[in-house]
């Protein structure tokens, strides 16, 4: 597989069962509009939010073989040759509070990767029952951003604490916090974006403890680059733009994407990302009925060739209405 991407990630339509047997190389299957607690094997991973549109639709990992799969206390891991994914859920009528489900999730992912082949997180992806719920610093997002602080312990300093990361609002009646990550046995390349102020250096005013993750990884291996997009919204410095304008909203959103893509050129210095079909991308919706003219104006300003689906989330601040993340190819120039 020299020179071939490390992570082959599609959309297929379908169900998961097809791709979870008898092959030798799926890493993983997601599968959207499903609790979490529903997974059926290590590979199988149901997530909360609902899928918009149509077709329906199935995220598929795969990676060189053969996959190992198992679970270890609370994590459920499906390895490769060269990369692992791993999913946790925890059932939030038994372990309680956000904070402390938070600290329980990322002691245990932690823990995980320290007795891994493949001890470096690339990318994380947390979905949070009812983000916005609760008043000020009793926000459910910020008892979650509290809770990974108390478990990573760092000062972030002049560097991210964590890689690149994802963090959505699953339905507030879903019983399960959720988070998942790709690992791999060397750490990628964490991009900022200049147009944004890091997250773990956000003002007092978003929380008492800020979002520990940067904007982007770049996963390098086998003679090729791909770059992780970390959840990207509406937001220059550190302020919220276009509030209630879900079009310009998402307009914002690509806008970042591409500064964070030419920050990653200017960092490697000989390869370019290009949204094309060797990638995809992932659109979080806050309102339903914003689904046609989100689509509308993804297609008129996105490449064609690049796969998106279209998922129902909250955002993590209630003046948001959409994000995007993704997995982006790069090219040497």
């Amino acid at each position: 597989m020299s020179k071939t991407q490390s992570l082959r990630a599609s959309y297929q339509e379908g169900i998961p069962g097809p791709w979870l047997e008898g092959s030798d190389n799926v890493l993983a299957v997601f599968e959207f509009g499903h609790s979490p607690l529903e997974s059926t094997d290590p590979r199988h991973v149901p997530v909360a939010l609902r899928q918009l549109g149509s077709p329906s639709m199935v995220e598929v990992w795969r990676c060189d073989g053969p996959i190992k799969t198992g679970t270890w206390d609370r994590l459920r891991f499906a390895q490769g040759e060269k990369l692992t994914m791993g999913h946790i859920a925890l059932d939030l009528r038994k372990t309680g509070d956000m904070r402390e489900s938070s600290r329980l999730a990322y002691d245990i992912l932690q823990t995980y990767l320290q007795q891994s082949p493949h001890q470096w997180p690339l990318k994380i992806w947390n979905y949070i029952p009812g983000i916005n719920q609760g008043s000020g610093d009793e926000e459910l997002y910020r008892r979650f951003c509290l809770g990974r602080a108390d478990a990573v312990l760092i000062d972030p300093g002049d560097r991210p604490p964590l890689p690149a990361a994802t963090a959505i609002g699953s339905p507030a009646d879903e019983p399960a916090l959720q988070v998942y990550f790709l690992a791999a046995a060397l750490p990628g390349l964490d991009v900022e974006n200049p147009r944004q102020v890091s997250a773990w250096r956000y003002p007092r005013q978003y929380g008492p403890r800020s979002p520990l993750f940067s904007r982007g990884t770049i996963l390098r291996m086998n003679g090729s680059q791909q770059f992780l997009l970390s959840g990207t919204a509406s937001v220059v410095g550190h302020q919220t733009h276009h509030e209630n304008q879900v079009a310009n909203q998402l307009s914002e959103s690509l806008r970042n994407v591409y500064s964070l893509l030419e920050e990653g050129y200017r960092l490697t210095g000989d390869s370019q990302a290009r949204l094309d079909d060797q990638g995809l991308l992932k659109v979080y919706i806050r309102n339903p009925d914003d689904l046609d003219l989100i689509r509308r104006t993804l297609d008129a300003e996105a490449p064609a060739e690049i796969p998106r689906i279209y998922l129902e989330g909250d955002i993590c601040r209630e003046n948001l209405l959409t994000e995007i993340d993704g997995v982006v190819s790069m090219q040497r120039t």
